[in-house]
């Protein structure tokens, strides 16, 4: 059986490289410019959904990009991709800089994880008398996801490991607890300055402005400005919030039953167990690793040190200390990590440092190929030519909610968030560009629509690597936990889509704009719990 989907992948990757060898041919010019602008990003989102990895939908999306630049010739396709884009992937300081992050900081997230501080802070913070134990687990859960910020996997399966069997003896549903993490990790590293995320984020967001000279903002400071916008993430956090607080399950999620292991009482106090770990070992490092990053981004760019101004607050963001800045904190981190590493522990430590790192190796080779992709698209010139069809069809104001419905349809079809960030941005925002021109207001919304959309397929796909680990992390199945989540996410995705980019369009501020679906969500939640009570 596993021979012959090899040979059926086989022959349908050999079938697209020979179709796009013939369609190259014959689409130089003309109203065949389509098929050159749109193909590869369509061979990478079809491969990507029928292998389910984007890592080959990336590579062969590329693949046949450069066939359409060398006129169907594949020996020369693989000539150029080569020496124009794969190896260029992997020079120049951001590029550099964002590998050596994201190897770093894996290391760093499953140190962190195995020191077990965080379990002993959990346990600290349940073991006081509770009015309401259940809601105190649910909100210490998602507490602890926000403190996690640095990685959503790692932040997924740690809490899923140290809340489960809580839950159980509390009388939690699993498919609850799995809704909690999963919506937490995904949505908190997406938006956090420093995390496994960010160096991906920011050199997209570098590798897509750079040709044009109206931008004349860094991509740190676009991803700052992008986070009021960053409205999925932003309504799925408030929302979680007030679904924990009203005790609001949602359709399927009625259904869900809670655990109960074999044998235990199912009394409802919780009691703290005692762990060898202090706090310490855990928060001590987080602290150190963000104050050693902004320090070095501070001081980067300025001779001084004091007094500490606004002006050198600026100039510090917008310079180029983010590689530099990023991979030494980082560093400065995983030693302040190993530093705190529990002292019975210490033989662990290595191998601990050594998995961390090749756990990443996979989430670095799909940035290359990211790079290498957008590279591609960008010689292609894909946002021009979408730009271009756009023409003054589109109101440009539209373009970051049609972004965001792009690429929630792209990852939840692909099951990637980091997949689909790598497929839309380098065709999304320079056809921004393209159709703004310098009136580029708007840039920070149609970055966050980008982010938005990844991370809502990365919540509602049953393909997704977090929503499958938070499955598993919290003991249900995948396919539960999709069906129990998607209502609630749905109900972010069109609290965002509608109040939030639409708003934008026609005028309102961000932040007023997070008030209003703030506002509108609390509504909901506390009138619509009020009429259908709980099944817990």
């Amino acid at each position: 059986m596993q021979k012959s989907n090899h040979l059926s992948f086989s022959i349908l990757f050999i079938g697209i490289l020979i179709l796009s060898c013939v369609l190259a041919s014959i689409s130089s010019t003309g109203d065949s410019a389509l098929v050159r602008a749109i193909w590869p990003a369509m061979v990478a989102l079809l491969i990507t959904l029928i292998a389910h990895q984007a890592t080959l939908g990336l590579f062969f999306g590329s693949l046949t990009g450069v066939i359409f630049l060398t006129n169907g010739n594949i020996f020369h396709a693989v000539v150029h991709l080569t020496e124009k884009h794969f190896f260029p992937a992997f020079s120049g300081t951001w590029h550099i800089g964002a590998i050596l992050f994201t190897l770093i900081l894996g290391a760093f997230a499953l140190v962190i994880e195995k020191s077990g501080g965080f379990e002993t802070l959990a346990n600290k913070l349940l073991g006081k008398k509770q009015s309401d134990p259940q809601r105190s687990l649910e909100a210490t859960t998602a507490g602890l996801g926000l403190l996690c910020f640095f990685d959503g996997l790692a932040n997924s399966l740690l809490l899923g490991r140290i809340s489960k069997p809580l839950a159980d003896k509390l009388s939690v549903p699993r498919a609850r607890l799995a809704y909690i993490v999963d919506s937490t990790s995904s949505s908190v590293a997406c938006i956090a300055f420093i995390s496994t995320w960010i160096a991906t984020q920011l050199s997209l967001i570098e590798q897509a402005i750079q040709p044009y000279t109206q931008v004349t903002d860094s991509a740190y400071q676009l991803f700052f400005k992008s986070i009021p916008n960053n409205f999925y993430c932003l309504f799925t956090l408030i929302f979680l919030a007030l679904v924990i607080f009203r005790k609001w399950n949602i359709g399927p999620m009625k259904r869900a039953k809670a655990t109960h292991p074999v044998g235990a009482p199912r009394d409802k106090k919780l009691t703290s167990s005692d762990s060898s770990s202090p706090i310490k070992v855990a928060l001590s490092p987080i602290f150190i690793l963000s104050v050693a990053i902004l320090t070095l981004f501070y001081t980067w760019e300025t001779a001084t040190l004091f007094p500490i101004t606004s002006t050198k607050l600026k100039d510090a963001f917008s310079g180029d200390a983010g590689p530099y800045a990023l991979t030494i904190g980082a560093l400065i981190g995983l030693f302040a990590a190993c530093a705190f590493f529990p002292k019975g522990k210490r033989a662990e430590l290595p191998e601990t440092v050594k998995s961390g790192v090749s756990s990443m190796l996979q989430p670095v080779l799909l940035l290359i190929l990211a790079w290498t992709f957008g590279s591609v698209i960008s010689e292609l010139g894909t946002g021009k030519w979408v730009a271009s069809a756009l023409g003054t069809h589109f109101p440009v104001h539209y373009l970051p909610a049609a972004i965001f419905v792009t690429g929630a349809a792209m990852s939840l079809v692909t099951g990637s968030s980091w997949g689909t960030m790598a497929l839309l941005m380098p065709i999304a925002i320079p056809a921004y560009l393209d159709l703004a021109g310098n009136e580029i207001g708007l840039l920070p919304a149609a970055i966050s629509a980008v982010f938005s959309g990844a991370v809502f397929g990365d919540h509602c796909s049953p393909f997704s690597d977090t929503t499958i680990v938070a499955a598993f992390a919290c003991g249900v199945t995948p396919q539960e936990h999709v069906i129990t989540q998607l209502p609630y996410a749905l109900i972010a995705a069109g609290t965002a889509l509608i109040l939030g980019f639409m708003t934008i369009a026609h005028g309102l501020s961000p932040i007023l704009a997070v008030v209003a679906g703030a506002v509108f969500l609390a509504v909901l939640t506390f009138t619509a719990s009020r009429h259908f009570t709980s099944t817990r």
